[in-house]
């Protein structure tokens, strides 16, 4: 049963809701989690429970992938009971992701409920830009990829100083991963005028003031200093209890990615990124990085994960 019928993430935005009023959006939404939690009522303590037994399992199902890839790597081939149990892992790896992913939809579908007061409807113009670009820090549902599946994430070239509407596209997560062909998928779309409508809310003080102001404030080297010291004490913390970013998960192993930091970074907007915490040296492991590449982005990690953004 899907909640949403519309893109959304888990911090509560929803985009493409150019032909839908806010209060429409909102009514949908609130009729199909109703349906949901009649037709499945759940305690939310169990609800927890069971998501938390869901990861561990997947954590466990990761675990076993990788050790079998290690070991085809160092035999240079599987044997016929290493190749059955490297496809039923797959096929149970997808199994859990999927009900992970409908968790992520209940939850995101509560967000939008809980903050009815403070959302607004939202057409990104080139003023408005970073208000996309703090929303695509987070999980996108509902969006998938017509040629392989993989979710998409909203993408835009990172060489540029200044993003404007239509330098933003789709771009599918399987550009991260390589095969024996290359990257296991490159396809991207054009972000259409629908994606430009968000219902989201704009509360947040870095949301209030236009992209250009924003701008000019991450330019000065005191914000930078303090910003990039409130990030390394992020990272120490969440290092310091083995938790990664809640809202942003692999999209191949389906845990929470880990915030990093480079070691000779360019600047701010070239010195954090998140990584699968199934990454290893020298291309060992899983290759899914997000680049936390803009102020809006890093503004929406701190504010999820500590409460205040940037400003």
């Amino acid at each position: 049963m899907s909640i949403l019928s519309q893109i959304a993430n888990g911090i509560g935005t929803v985009i493409g809701v150019l032909s839908s009023t806010a209060a429409q959006v909102i009514s949908e939404i609130r009729s199909s989690y109703n349906s949901y939690m009649d037709k499945f009522s759940v305690e939310p303590s169990e609800r927890e429970r069971e998501e938390g037994r869901t990861r561990e399992e997947l954590r466990g199902v990761n675990d076993e992938i990788m050790h079998l890839r290690k070991k085809h790597m160092s035999q240079g081939g599987y044997d016929d009971k290493d190749r059955r149990r490297w496809g039923y892992l797959g096929e149970r790896r997808e199994e859990l992701l999927a009900t992970l992913r409908g968790s992520k939809e209940l939850g995101a579908a509560k967000t939008v409920l809980d903050n009815e007061a403070s959302l607004e409807k939202v057409d990104i113009k080139s003023e408005s830009s970073h208000i996309l670009q703090y929303n695509s820090f987070a999980d996108v549902l509902g969006k998938v990829c017509p040629k392989c599946g993989r979710p998409m994430k909203i993408q835009w070239r990172r060489d540029l100083g200044t993003v404007a509407p239509k330098d933003f596209y789709w771009g599918c997560t399987g550009w991260y991963f390589f095969g024996q062909g290359g990257r296991l998928c490159s396809h991207t779309e054009h972000m259409g005028v629908q994606d430009f409508a968000l219902l989201t809310d704009v509360s947040s003080p870095e949301l209030q003031i236009s992209a250009n102001e924003f701008g000019d404030i991450l330019s000065h080297s005191a914000t930078t200093k303090i910003i990039s010291t409130r990030l390394e004490d992020l990272r120490s913390d969440l290092d310091g209890h083995a938790k990664g970013v809640q809202m942003v998960a692999c999209p191949v192993h389906g845990e929470n990615m880990v915030l990093r930091k480079k070691q000779n970074p360019s600047g701010l907007l070239d010195q954090f990124f998140l990584a699968c915490p199934r990454w290893l040296p020298g291309n060992q492991g899983c290759t899914f990085i997000e680049k936390l590449k803009s102020g809006s982005q890093l503004a929406a990690l701190l504010k999820t994960e500590t409460g205040r953004g940037i400003l």
